[in-house]
């Protein structure tokens, strides 16, 4: 599981989180894309443990997501537009449930994957929403990134 380079930003006496990050992507987006917006979004997150990169299922033949999890060692997770579209989010989108059936990808697939790996108790929270990113490719990516903050 890889950490992130960037310092603490979390409260004293919490872990660092873990987390699973959600990734929606335009088709054909570079890897460059991809590595940029994950790196905005963990930013401001301070050292986490990734345990998962997530996304929709019909992204799965998308070279960019395997090439992001392999180069971090990061498990990638498929979730179904059905699985993704009961998962609660604040800022549903109508224009991504017309074109793929879900009102998110990001945030739901980056809250279903670190529910998977979660301990009773420890209720996972969107640690940081939805955000949009275009990289020099002219593609769009968005990114979450959902987790568990443990007490020490």
């Amino acid at each position: 599981m890889a950490r992130s380079p960037f310092p603490s930003q979390g409260s004293p006496g919490e872990r660092p989180p873990t987390v699973a990050i959600g990734i929606g992507c335009m088709r054909g987006a570079a890897l460059a894309t991809l590595e940029a917006a994950v790196d905005a979004a963990l930013r401001g997150l301070g050292p986490a443990t990734v345990i998962a990169l997530a996304s929709l299922e019909r992204k799965r033949d998308e070279p960019a997501l395997w090439q992001l999890a392999r180069s971090h060692g990061w498990p990638l997770w498929f979730f179904s537009a059905d699985e993704l579209a009961v998962v609660p989010v604040a800022r549903p989108s109508p224009s991504l449930v017309r074109s793929v059936e879900t009102a998110s990808v990001a945030e739901a697939a980056a809250l279903l994957a670190v529910n998977r790996n979660r301990t009773p108790g420890e209720p996972p929270q969107l640690l940081v929403e939805k955000q949009a990113h275009q990289g020099a490719d002219g593609k769009w990516v968005t990114v979450a990134v959902a987790g568990i903050r443990s007490r020490l």
